[in-house]
């Protein structure tokens, strides 16, 4: 997804994608994984009138494929492809180490991210993007509390 965005844009950016493309990715995402039958979507009704959506895991094995990939590259050192790569450097920028590795050590998990995500775009472009916004958020905070006291 990512990558096609960039292609649609002279000087694309991770932070522009995050911050004003990213339903259109979203649901994008979502209806090319219900095409491929990974998830399937289920709509409620929240107090009887407002429509919810979900998406439940159709097929676990999709899941389980991608984790043992990440596994494999992470815990036991094997060389990933491309893809498994940019996975996991987006993990290591965004600091979802815990969440994509719950029961590993951390310390060797973010050791051996780091190294697979040295030299790959999507990490530094979300690491960038994630402290910027991070910094904004920090800057409106701060502006709010000073309005306030003052």
């Amino acid at each position: 997804m990512v990558k096609t965005w960039l292609r649609s844009r002279s000087k694309g950016r991770v932070d522009q994608w995050l911050t004003k493309d990213q339903s259109k990715a979203v649901a994008a995402t979502l209806q090319s994984l219900c095409r491929r039958g990974v998830v399937v979507e289920t709509e409620r009704k929240a107090l009887g009138m407002f429509p919810v959506h979900r998406y439940p895991e159709a097929d676990g094995a999709v899941e389980a494929e991608l984790r043992e990939r990440l596994r494999a590259a992470v815990l036991d050192g094997a060389d990933p492809d491309t893809r498994t790569a940019g996975l996991i450097a987006l993990i290591h920028s965004a600091r979802l180490h815990r969440l994509a590795f719950p029961d590993s050590p951390r310390k060797e998990v973010v050791g051996r991210t780091a190294e697979i995500a040295a030299g790959q775009w999507a990490a530094e472009s979300v690491r960038a993007a994630i402290r910027d916004m991070q910094a904004a958020m920090t800057a409106a905070t701060a502006a709010s509390i000073a309005a306030v006291v003052t």
